[in-house]
């Protein structure tokens, strides 16, 4: 993520530019900023899959001011003590034999602490989104239950769910982080099928863990109101939506209503509202529409809100949107 990194005493060491950024290039920016090129281990096994490997001792403590891109994450902390969070949650406590699922689907900001005088060392693994959806639509919303937890903002469709990692997920690290094979398709072979492997285990230690447990599938009826519901929010998008108002109108209670749209779509009813709403917006934008009158058309009422919205889903400002 893009980063504005300060030691204890406010100082800023650095700020990156704004602009349009891979997940890639941010997590390689704010690896600079720390310092941490040569105590970082990089290794791409496939175009859909990365996985770094850190090993530092931060000599103060600090803190990353944090801005990035969408993105899908599992990191298991071998050493380490600090703190991450998300905008709008509570701090998650990093300690030492956790790990941390982070994803989303937008622009997400946050802070993280690292403590000092404490070594840090801990695997990161990244997934392309075309790999999750090979696997299945890998979505931690799904999930539901007490896994969706105070670090997360799941009406913004950003999760950060920690919990203890089990041995297998710790004997898998270990074998990545000592993996003797040249480079060669062997090695990334291993790389690849043991990074899978870790994300596999590590969703199903996250369910156990947490007392979590897949959403109730819906019933046949619950479904026939669920797509009631996805009709009259693509249908009138321009309307002021509560999920109270959604629910009276098809007649799903409101609980069941907000799991329906994670199962069925794998995201909340205020976030499909927000993409909807959007995709309406850059229609009506690539037909010659002014800012103003598609922010207005679809339900905005704040311009500078609709700007920054729409830029952190579409990638770019209303004003400069084409097809």
């Amino acid at each position: 993520m893009n980063s504005m990194l300060t030691s204890t005493n406010g100082t800023a060491i650095h700020r990156e530019a704004e602009g349009r950024t891979s997940w890639k290039a941010s997590v390689d920016t704010e690896i600079d900023q720390l310092g941490w090129r040569q105590a970082t281990r990089v290794e791409q096994p496939g175009d859909d899959v990365t996985i770094y490997a850190i090993d530092a001792l931060p000599a103060e403590d600090l803190v990353s001011e944090m801005e990035g891109p969408a993105t899908f994450s599992l990191s298991i902390f071998l050493d380490g003590a600090g703190t991450m969070a998300i905008d709008g949650a509570k701090p998650l406590r990093i300690q030492p034999g956790m790990a941390i699922f982070f994803a989303c689907d937008r622009v997400t900001r946050g802070v993280n602490r690292i403590d000092a005088g404490r070594r840090l060392s801990f695997l990161d693994i990244r997934l392309e989104k075309p790999l999750l959806e090979k696997l299945g639509g890998i979505s931690l919303a799904r999930l539901g239950g007490a896994v969706i937890t105070e670090h997360s903002v799941p009406e913004q469709d950003v999760f950060m769910i920690g919990f203890t990692a089990p041995p297998e997920l710790l004997a898998i690290v270990t074998g990545i982080l000592h993996c003797r094979r040249g480079d060669d398709p062997a090695r990334r072979a291993y790389l690849y099928s043991k990074a899978i492997e870790a994300v596999s285990i590590g969703l199903d230690a996250v369910t156990r863990q947490t007392g979590g447990a897949p959403l109730k599938p819906l019933t046949g009826e619950e479904m026939k109101r669920l797509n009631a519901a996805i009709d009259l929010i693509e249908r009138h998008y321009s309307a002021d939506w509560t999920i109270a108002r959604l629910s009276r109108e098809v007649g799903l209670n409101e609980r069941r209503l907000k799991e329906g749209f994670r199962l069925a779509i794998g995201t909340s009813v205020h976030a499909y509202l927000r993409a909807t709403r959007l995709d309406a917006a850059a229609a009506m934008l690539a037909a010659g529409s002014s800012v103003t009158e598609a922010a207005y058309a679809v339900g905005f009422d704040n311009l500078s809100h609709f700007s920054k919205v729409f830029r952190e889903a579409k990638g770019v400002l209303p004003s400069r949107y084409s097809v």
